[in-house]
């Protein structure tokens, strides 16, 4: 008996080593898998910041440095500066002699500077499981839209979680395609200091133009956590937190057009064989922190109630407050805090949800200029656990850009003539189309799905930006 005893204690232990041996290896492959997610994660979004040295915003400004000169506009260091403005040819196009050079110049680093504010806000409420009837049972609604808000709230004690992922690649700058945006840069006046009259173009090599075709690369993903709760049946905060990645990428090629046979104007060479060409590249990336926000939606129509249906019309007011909490310098926030105070309409009927929006977007700064905001679509469910959500997102500038076009450049006797200083339009009102599906993939969650197209472009725009993420409502 004693032997059997022992024989059962050991097959006892023996088991309980196989179980725990498995568990082990259970637990192993979890690490793993989390190890590997990790890692995939940090490849996608730590791993292109390696390297770093300069900000995005330097090297940007590197596509306008051409040859050993070290300065934007400089045609090369084979022109001493003589303090001479009539012989420092090498330097009479820098931007710091010549207004409307850097006129050009801001006008084209401000568009770079606000590509991360292509992305709109994600919504604060993803939909919930629905009501509960007079017979207990629980009745699904339409899982809301994805870039605009409806007056319904969370309710008293419940979360909202959601987890976007999108991204873009600018493809074209004021609807011209962003690989062949050129740019004319004027000779400054060398008579100025000897003439209080303003007589460009004369002599006659104060009119070759420097002009500089750039190929410009830039895509951007960001990987936005939202988290809001229902203080109340119709109070709502919540904060989103933004992750940005961001690269460029581009090259330019400098070319003189030489309207005064003399040459004085090169990057190289002599007069009799000059060099009337240059090139520049440059390319970096950068991830981080964007631009935090925090939001509060009150619903003046009743709130919401997990024993009710939602009310056929509802009115909401939203205020958010995005902080300048994204380096600037790296393309990964837009440098300045801005507030939105948005009122919010929205009705029902039958699982189809219409909605509009319209606020005023107040932007911190002197220069900056302030929006009108209004989007209109609507959420419906097309199928039990699917749901589609079309948006019209429009945002209409109120003042002259910080920023503006310079003119074009003009010469006047005793042959008058007249360049264009860019091939880039000029746009204010930004039309924006967002298509996307959400599905009920389990208890409270659900996966988005979305596509925003530009309609009418402004800035550096993509073709199109998508967005994929997981949300979820729970108390």
């Amino acid at each position: 008996m004693g032997a059997v005893a022992r024989d059962g204690q050991g097959d006892r232990r023996r088991r309980v080593l196989a179980v725990s041996r498995i568990g082990i290896q259970v637990r192993a492959m979890r690490i793993r898998h989390r190890t590997g997610c990790f890692v995939l994660l940090l490849y996608v979004f730590a791993l292109p910041s390696a390297a770093r040295g300069q900000s995005l915003r330097e090297r940007f400004s590197d596509l306008f440095v051409f040859g050993s000169c070290g300065e934007a506009l400089c045609l090369g260091t084979q022109f001493t500066p003589t303090g001479d403005a009539l012989t420092e040819h090498g330097r009479h196009y820098l931007s710091n002699r010549v207004p409307r050079n850097e006129a050009m110049l801001l006008f084209l680093g401000d568009a770079v500077a606000n590509v991360v504010g292509e992305l709109p806000a994600v919504a604060m409420h993803g939909g919930g499981p629905g009501y509960i009837d007079a017979d207990g049972n629980e009745v699904p609604i339409s899982l809301g839209p994805i870039f605009a808000e409806r007056a319904e709230t969370l309710g008293a004690g419940r979360f909202f979680f959601g987890f976007d992922v999108s991204g873009f690649r600018v493809s074209q700058f004021n609807g011209v395609s962003a690989d062949n945006l050129v740019a004319n840069f004027s000779h400054e006046d060398s008579n100025v200091a000897s003439d209080p009259l303003p007589s460009p173009g004369a002599p006659l090599w104060e009119r070759d133009i420097l002009q500089v075709r750039m190929n410009l690369e830039m895509d951007v993903v960001v990987a936005t956590t939202a988290l809001s709760v229902g203080l109340t049946n119709f109070i709502d905060v919540g904060v989103v937190l933004p992750v940005v990645r961001t690269r460029l990428s581009g090259s330019t090629e400098a070319q003189i057009i030489p309207l005064d046979p003399s040459h004085e104007h090169r990057f190289g060479g002599t007069a009799a064989a000059p060099i009337l060409r240059a090139t520049a590249a440059a390319e970096g990336s950068a991830v981080g922190v964007g631009d935090i926000s925090a939001r509060l939606k009150i619903n003046l129509t009743g709130g919401t109630r997990s024993d009710r249906p939602p009310a056929g019309f509802g009115v909401a007011i939203l205020g958010d407050v995005q902080f300048a909490t994204g380096n600037e310098a790296d393309l990964l926030g837009l440098g300045r805090s801005s507030g939105r105070l948005l009122a919010v309409f929205s009705g029902r009927s039958n699982g189809f949800s219409p909605h509009l929006n319209a606020g005023y977007l107040l932007r911190e700064g002197d220069f900056t200029s302030d929006a009108v905001l209004a989007t209109a679509g609507f959420d419906a469910r097309v199928a039990g656990s699917v749901t589609a959500a079309v948006d019209l997102l429009t945002e209409w500038e109120l003042d002259d850009p910080q920023f503006p076009i310079p003119g074009d450049i003009e010469f006047g006797e005793p042959a008058p003539l007249s360049f264009a200083s860019t091939t880039i339009g000029e746009r204010r009102t930004r039309i924006d189309l967002a298509v996307g599906l959400k599905f009920r993939v389990g208890s409270g969650m659900v996966l988005v799905t979305n596509a925003l197209v530009p309609v009418r472009d402004v800035g550096l725009r993509s073709d199109v930006l998508w967005t994929l993420g997981l949300q979820g409502s729970f108390r």
